[in-house]
């Protein structure tokens, strides 16, 4: 029997494109678009705008009235991490293993303080309130140096280096990886990469990431104007 027979049972049941749809930045959908790329299926990155988006709330198309979604011939997934599970389980970035498994559920639930951080700042209209809001929340006391700090210490705590301490790369990893990085990718005012300069473990986890044959052969034709110059 084939080792990867759960990989070709899974792809088996896509027989009709999936369309991942979300805005034209890394955002939320970047963890996924990476791990679709590498699950061998097909699949099209559909990029909408805020009116596209409203139009799709109000009609019903949204499960939970957000995006990132992915559309499958079963139906719509939503949440961005179970589009993750669905796509890295097809890319064997989820580990056969259970308790490896649990941890790498663990580590992606567990940053859902980190990955919300900006949310209360989306609709403040006025730029210079809404980059003061955002720079509080990585002063010395702030919300968002506490992650930062957790983070560290987690990857400080992993024995192999990867985020949920897995034997292989995983998409914990690709979660930490595109959120984590796209934060301080100047993509959102008020916030640059200097603000995690001082994070030596997530520095050194980047150049990990970013170095994996198959990451690197994502990015490899993002340049430095590009929004994800970050990842490379």
């Amino acid at each position: 029997m084939d080792e990867r027979s759960p990989h070709s049972q899974l792809n088996s049941t896509v027989v009709t494109m999936l369309r991942l749809v979300y805005f034209g930045v890394p955002g939320r959908a970047e963890a996924s678009r990476v791990a679709l790329s590498l699950s061998g299926f097909e699949w099209e990155d559909v990029e909408v705008n805020g009116v596209r988006f409203e139009i799709m709330k109000n009609s019903g198309e949204l499960p939970w009235d957000m995006l990132p979604v992915l559309q499958t011939p079963e139906g719509t997934i939503a949440e961005s991490s179970a589009i993750l599970r669905f796509a890295g389980k097809a890319a064997d970035l989820v580990p056969s293993d259970p308790y490896q498994a649990a941890k790498v559920d663990e580590f992606i639930d567990g940053m859902l303080p980190f990955v919300g951080l900006l949310d209360d700042t989306y609709r403040i209209s006025d730029v210079e309130e809404r980059i003061h809001i955002r720079k509080k929340l990585f002063m010395p006391d702030g919300r968002g140096t506490r992650s930062l700090a957790m983070l560290e210490r987690k990857i400080s705590q992993s024995k192999s280096g990867w985020a949920a301490g897995t034997d292989e790369m995983s998409i914990a990893d690709l979660k930490l990886f595109a959120e984590l990085f796209g934060l301080f990718s100047g993509n959102y005012d008020g916030l640059d990469s200097s603000m995690i300069s001082g994070y030596t473990n997530l520095l050194n986890y980047h150049h990990k990431v970013a170095n994996e044959p198959r990451i690197m052969g994502h990015y490899a034709h993002v340049n430095t104007d590009d929004i994800r110059w970050t990842y490379l």
